[in-house]
């Protein structure tokens, strides 16, 4: 075969190899997919926190919606005039009173009054805030005397500082507040109830007669000295 045939052949041969190539390449293409790595799919965000008002409560934390009840209202520490930064009004006390601790971690203030001559204990002054009708609180305080009590028991209604007051005088087996305890014989109930806007003011005198008695003036004294916060 002469040079020049065999370079053509070669020629026609080489590019008819190119052309199975070409079509082997393209009949099978690699895929995006398996040429890529695949993504992570992106994070799913936690639901938002909903609070519960069933849910249990810290210890010691106060119910919620809870309301103060007769020997239970809103505790604070008070100013040199014995009113709360919780309360609406201010007042002074008696220069013969005596500061306490507050017996239930609910009151706003607890004084003492010192001891008539033949009682053996002083009186218990509380001051706190509590719900309800003026009425129904009359009721409950006298009703702590028993039944007799209510006969011989005296509320008189006055004006102060633009603040309705009611006061309430009771006497006879004094059987306790809310949390109950031992009955007192001979014992007295000396109270106001001062009616503010947010809920009433209550300050209540339990002890000995005598010495339940003996407070009266100062107790007016103390419900003059009420003026707006």
């Amino acid at each position: 075969m002469r040079l020049s045939t065999l370079i053509a052949v070669s020629a026609i041969v080489g590019a008819g190899a190119f052309a199975a190539g070409r079509s082997t390449i393209a009949s099978n293409p690699v895929s995006t997919t398996q040429a890529m790595q695949a993504e992570p799919p992106p994070p799913v965000a936690a639901p938002p926190q909903v609070f519960d008002d069933k849910q249990e409560l810290p210890p010691n934390h106060p119910p919620i919606g809870s309301a103060p009840d007769d020997d239970h209202g809103l505790g604070a520490g008070h100013d040199d005039h014995g009113a709360l930064p919780a309360t609406t009004i201010t007042w002074k006390v008696p220069p013969r009173w005596k500061e306490m601790p507050n017996t239930s971690s609910m009151r706003l203030a607890t004084y003492r009054v010192p001891r008539a001559a033949g009682d053996d204990a002083d009186a218990d002054v509380s001051v706190m805030q509590a719900g309800g009708t003026v009425q129904s609180n009359v009721d409950r305080w006298i009703g702590q005397f028993g039944a007799e009590a209510k006969a011989k028991s005296k509320t008189t209604k006055k004006k102060i500082a633009n603040f309705e007051v009611t006061i309430v005088e009771a006497e006879g087996t004094y059987g306790g507040g809310m949390g109950g305890g031992k009955a007192e014989e001979n014992a007295g109930l000396l109270g106001a109830i001062v009616e503010t806007p947010d809920m009433p003011h209550f300050f209540k005198i339990t002890g000995p007669k005598k010495t339940v008695q003996s407070a009266r003036a100062e107790l007016d004294s103390l419900l003059a000295s009420i003026a707006p916060r």
